[in-house]
């Protein structure tokens, strides 16, 4: 008598995703930022300033990258499980096009796609408007160029007015001696960056009835 052997095999297939990753990057560079702040006397110049130089923009080029990566991984969501939204098939191959559209930033994204479900964001609203000042606040460490002290074009730019109008400036400067980037670098800063990735993941995600995955960092 012989047996007949059945040999069965399945295949399990993992998505990469890093939003919730570089969101936590953030949140962990934000509380660097804030021990350091805490265990030194930031009234005065000192080393603790070389790791707020550290941290602060780091909590800020990983928030951006959280914000962008989220909008990417939204959209996959959306043709993963286009039922969940129940998206006509019209809508759907617009979302496709967008999966490989590589033109604008991350805030072109989320509109275009809100647009696509026939949802209309407020994008002249605080929480897109700390969105577009945290994208363009990354780059600025991403094409970091050199800058002197008298060059008011860096210093009194737009993005600085925009910034200066809702973050604080280090107990190290004032606004004789505002330098950008160094005279916002604060662990109240690093904090903004990542909860302005949190409050327009919210409104987004609410908005297009999606589940907003940064709850879980």
């Amino acid at each position: 008598m012989t047996t007949l052997g059945i040999q069965m095999s399945a295949k399990i297939n993992l998505r990469s995703n890093f939003a919730i990753h570089h969101l936590r990057a953030a949140a962990q560079a934000a509380q660097s930022a804030h021990a350091v702040e805490k265990d030194n006397d930031t009234s005065k110049h000192g080393r603790w300033f070389d790791d707020m130089m550290m941290h602060v923009p780091v909590a800020i080029v990983m928030a951006a990258a959280a914000l962008e990566a989220n909008s990417n991984e939204i959209v996959q969501d959306i043709l993963d499980r286009p039922a969940l939204l129940s998206v006509a098939a019209s809508h759907l191959e617009s979302v496709k096009a967008l999966k490989d559209d590589l033109s604008g930033n991350a805030l072109d994204k989320y509109r275009k796609l809100a647009n696509i479900l026939n949802k209309t964001p407020v994008t002249g609203g605080a929480v897109w408007q700390n969105a577009g000042d945290l994208l363009r606040f990354r780059n600025s460490f991403i094409h970091f160029k050199p800058a002197w002290d008298h060059e008011d074009d860096i210093h009194k730019g737009n993005l600085v007015t925009a910034l200066r109008r809702r973050l604080p400036i280090s107990p190290i400067y004032n606004a004789n001696n505002f330098m950008f980037p160094y005279s916002l670098l604060t662990y109240e800063c690093a904090n903004w960056a990542v909860q302005s990735v949190r409050k327009f993941a919210d409104e987004f995600c609410a908005l297009i009835g999606v589940e907003d995955r940064f709850t879980k960092v």
